[in-house]
């Protein structure tokens, strides 16, 4: 089995990196329970988690869904590296795990596909 950890080097670690992308973000994919920012990086694709007390109003679920998160991302290999923003919406954490597990999964899919037409129209 192959292994996919999740190093520090895959992570926005400060506010200025998580600006970069708010500000610069150049792909999104929506959904009714989290948004995806992301913009084209360097070497390799980082992610940085943005889940508000507001919309997941406790520590267990808004842990739940940073590990989904993390663990999806983790195992999807990107082929153009990207700084990502995963923001959870109101009313992700009433989704089953597997049904938000499906739902981040088919998002970080979409996100590849748009980056990769990007790259192509760009180049």
């Amino acid at each position: 089995m192959p292994n996919f950890p999740f190093k520090k080097t895959q992570r926005l670690l400060n506010a200025c990196d998580y600006k970069q992308v708010f500000d610069n973000n150049v792909v999104k994919v929506a959904n009714s329970s989290l948004l995806i920012l992301a913009k084209p990086a360097e070497n390799h694709s980082r992610l940085g988690l943005v889940i508000a007390k507001k919309n997941i109003p406790t520590a267990v679920q808004r842990n739940l869904v940073k590990r989904i998160a993390r663990e999806t991302f983790r195992k999807q290999q990107f082929q153009t590296p990207v700084d990502v923003v995963f923001l959870a919406r109101n009313g992700a954490n009433k989704l089953s795990r597997e049904k938000l597990t499906q739902i981040i999964q088919n998002s970080w899919v979409k996100l590849d596909a748009r980056c990769k037409m990007l790259e192509v129209q760009g180049a």
